[in-house]
């Protein structure tokens, strides 16, 4: 998903026109050069700490926040917002997971299919601006700083079709990269073995720069956060059976790609049984044939007396 073309272009003027390289405002800002270069490219949605410090280095008021902030205005519904804030401030997040893989590390495809079932009425536009905000969240795992994540995914995640097979493929390779990328994420499966260990709801704790901790909880009417400190502890503690209970690290990273492959193939099979129909289709549709001397040809499965020919240029 990229972002409006011209908020990247116009980082990218502005820098140039300051006579400031790439590189050198990368390091001034505390970013990397990559993240950078795909903000400018419109590849990459930034955060608004990002358009802050735009504005502040380049002294242009509040120019790129309001830009920001025209395109994520009305992404978020109410309820999720303050979470939305909590995330992009917390040193460490701790994700479960049951039916849907966390936001954080969803594709763009994956993210589409999520956003838009059940949603009939929304416009391809409010589509556009809710799955841009969802990818945007990833920028947290770019940063200098980034929080520790640790994400526990029910086996439900894995293999739930979510959207097609292909698409659940390419997610799961997606969220073996993103393991690899980064070393500060972790990711385990709690198996259908262990299904006892969990709990039905997915959750997310956060630890917060100032040590004050939270527990954000959805459900069917949204979700809310929860600070009071036995609130809090009651969660902590399923987690930690939770992660206990699941396949360790390197024996989940093994689990996904072996479920990938499976729905790879899933994507072919589906590929090839398309095809197939498509031909059947297509040589059960009208053909003149008439044997010498039958006086009939056939058009589709019924034989049709030759004397209609004409109605089959």
């Amino acid at each position: 998903m990229s972002i409006p073309p011209s908020l990247g272009e116009d980082v990218r003027r502005v820098r140039q026109a300051r006579r400031i390289s790439q590189t050198a405002f990368a390091t001034a800002t505390g970013y990397t050069q990559s993240y950078v270069s795909r903000v400018e490219s419109g590849e990459f949605m930034p955060s608004m700490k990002f358009a802050e410090v735009c504005d502040r280095t380049f002294g242009t008021g509040d120019l790129f926040v309001g830009q920001l902030r025209r395109v994520l205005d009305g992404e978020y519904p109410a309820w999720f917002a303050p979470y939305i804030d909590a995330e992009q401030d917390a040193t460490a997040i701790r994700d479960f997971s049951t039916i849907f893989i966390t936001g954080l590390l969803q594709t763009e495809a994956y993210a589409r299919v999520s956003l838009t079932g059940g949603r009939p009425n929304l416009s391809a536009r409010d589509i556009d601006a809710k799955v841009a905000s969802r990818l945007r969240r990833r920028e947290i795992l770019e940063g200098p700083d980034p929080p520790r994540v640790w994400v526990v995914l029910y086996e439900a995640c894995l293999r739930a079709q979510v959207g097609s097979p292909e698409v659940m493929a390419g997610q799961l390779k997606h969220l073996l990269d993103e393991v690899r990328r980064h070393h500060t994420l972790t990711v385990q499966v709690l198996p259908y073995s262990s299904a006892e260990a969990g709990i039905g709801v997915p959750y997310v704790l956060l630890d917060m720069p100032e040590g004050k901790p939270c527990v954000f909880v959805e459900g069917p009417q949204g979700g809310r956060p929860y600070e009071g400190p036995e609130t809090v502890a009651n969660s902590a503690h399923p987690y930690d059976e939770i992660r206990a209970s699941s396949l360790s690290p390197r024996e989940s990273v093994a689990f996904i790609s072996a479920v990938r492959d499976e729905h790879e193939r899933n994507a072919v099979d589906q590929k090839q049984l398309q095809r197939q129909t498509r031909e059947a289709t297509a040589s059960s549709g009208p053909r003149v044939s008439c044997p010498a001397g039958t006086g009939w040809f056939r058009c589709g499965t019924v034989r049709t007396p030759l004397a209609l020919r004409c109605r089959f240029p």
